[in-house]
């Protein structure tokens, strides 16, 4: 698996390397002489879902187009083990170290934490999925990261669907929302949030595509999927909310299509790489 949409993050790059080189690196000028050249290595430290290397790839040549990047694996699953090589200036290498290394270990942090959860639940039939709940600006790395750890994405922005939650819904009737709904967005999917029985009973009768059972206990999370398949098998079930690695396998096995979870994105921890003169 690989990253192709660099248009999207040439930006963020450019404000990564501006963060750390605004005022120059004077340790490497201090240290480093002009003309040496080096090879180095990228090194997983630990056993993970490398997400981003090519993302690295492109920090690098960013600094300086003269870096040569030999990636030897593709974004992955993969024990530790050294991953890349990458030779040419010294000084242009370690000056990109930092901005790259934040890339591909916030990146490999994600995927690595939705295989994590994947795994627990891959003999069921069952998708994991992320939230919005991402770094500002980042969305679209994140999402790719959920990608390369196995699992799938929810809505990239709020228009490419109508998900209908509580605050949503305060203000007015949730039979004429969703008419308007098809009225006006008659392309967009809608999703209703339920948070009890009552509002899945009617929620049933209303012409969606989704039902998401938020904080559900596990008990009535099964009771409901059992409900909606016998109303309408063509419905996709979403459980959310508070989910954990202690508890998904029992969500899982109440048979919902997906599984979100925001901590894949927002609470995952970096994978430990580092970079190495070979």
């Amino acid at each position: 698996m690989r990253f192709t949409n660099f248009e999207s993050i040439e930006k963020l790059v450019d404000i990564a390397i501006s963060e750390d080189l605004s005022n120059g690196d004077p340790s490497t000028e201090v240290s480093i002489d002009e003309s040496l050249v080096l090879d180095f290595e990228l090194i997983l430290k630990q056993s993970g879902v490398l997400s981003g290397i090519d993302v690295a790839e492109f920090v690098f040549k960013k600094i300086d187009p003269k870096i040569n990047f030999n990636s030897l694996i593709d974004d992955r699953y993969s024990e530790s083990r050294v991953f890349a090589k990458i030779d040419g200036p010294a000084k242009s290498i370690l000056s990109a170290e930092r901005t790259a290394l934040n890339f591909i270990q916030r990146m490999s942090g994600v995927a690595t934490s939705v295989y994590e959860y994947k795994k627990l639940i891959s003999d069921l039939n069952v998708d994991i999925v992320d939230t919005r709940k991402t770094i500002p600006g980042w969305r679209i790395l994140d999402k790719y990261s959920v990608l390369a750890g196995g699992g799938a994405n929810h809505r990239i922005d709020l228009g490419q669907m109508i998900m209908l939650k509580d605050n949503h819904l305060n203000s007015g009737n949730l039979d004429e929302i969703v008419k308007k709904s098809k009225h006006e967005y008659p392309e967009l999917k809608i999703e209703v949030e339920v948070e009890n029985e009552s509002q899945l009973n009617e929620a049933l009768f209303l012409p969606i595509e989704r039902i998401m059972l938020d904080n559900w206990e596990i008990k009535k999370a099964s009771e409901a999927v059992k409900k909606i398949r016998l109303k309408n098998k063509d419905i996709t079930i979403e459980i959310s909310g508070g989910i954990n690695k202690k508890t998904i396998r029992n969500y899982a096995l109440c048979l919902p299509d997906i599984i979100s979870l925001g901590s894949v994105t927002h609470s995952a921890k970096a994978l430990d790489i580092s970079l190495e003169v070979a």
